[in-house]
């Protein structure tokens, strides 16, 4: 393979990242439906013709979007929470996914709460890419519950968590805002409890 080919290879393969990388930020912080493709190849100095040389439909790069802002950020929360001792990830990761930093950084943001909304109007070959990636996040939950000995309903973590996150976002007034964020994280807290011994020494059971 010629130094060329190889360069036209890692040069298609380096624009595709960086459309998908910016799609999932516009998406997360203007909505999808609000982010044209000629918007969207314009702010990346590109035309609209470029945009199919990389994808079949916009569907096609919701998808992918999703896939990767999703991933990146449950990412990051793993790392965080991972630094944390065993007996305090729980409660870590619930105070770092309902604060202030994370309800105001929606283009980095779980994109459940930013564009979960939307995506639900859609394909279900998108809706498919979403759902992999709230288990992704779910499992995520499940280790830093695990790791404190805890128990409970896992999808209504998650729910309470992006539903709160959303809610918070809404509000006009910083305090009700801010009031949803605690509400979330203590009724979260109030939703789990120590496993018992039986639990510890039987999964299964």
């Amino acid at each position: 393979m010629s130094a060329k080919m190889r360069y036209s290879k890692e040069h298609k393969a380096e624009t595709h990242a960086r459309i998908v990388q910016k799609a999932s930020e516009r998406f997360r912080a203007e909505g999808i439906d609000a982010v044209g493709i000629a918007s969207l190849m314009q702010s990346l100095g590109m035309t609209v013709g470029g945009f199919y040389a990389h994808f079949e439909s916009k569907d096609d790069l919701i998808a992918q979007a999703c896939r990767t802002g999703f991933s990146e950020t449950t990412a990051k929360f793993k790392a965080y929470i991972e630094s944390k001792p065993p007996g305090r990830r729980f409660a870590a990761l619930v105070d770092a996914y309902l604060s202030p930093q994370h309800r105001d950084g929606v283009e980095t943001g779980c994109f459940a709460a930013a564009a979960g909304a939307e995506v639900a109007r859609h394909p279900v070959e998108t809706r498919l890419a979403l759902s992999e990636q709230i288990e992704a996040w779910i499992t995520v939950i499940a280790a830093a519950m695990e790791a404190d000995k805890l128990d409970g309903e896992l999808r209504g973590i998650a729910g309470t968590l992006i539903g709160c996150l959303i809610l918070s976002r809404t509000m006009p007034d910083h305090a009700i805002s801010d009031a949803f964020l605690e509400s979330g994280r203590k009724a979260v807290m109030a939703n789990v409890r120590p496993c018992t011994k039986r639990e510890l020494s039987d999964p299964g059971a």
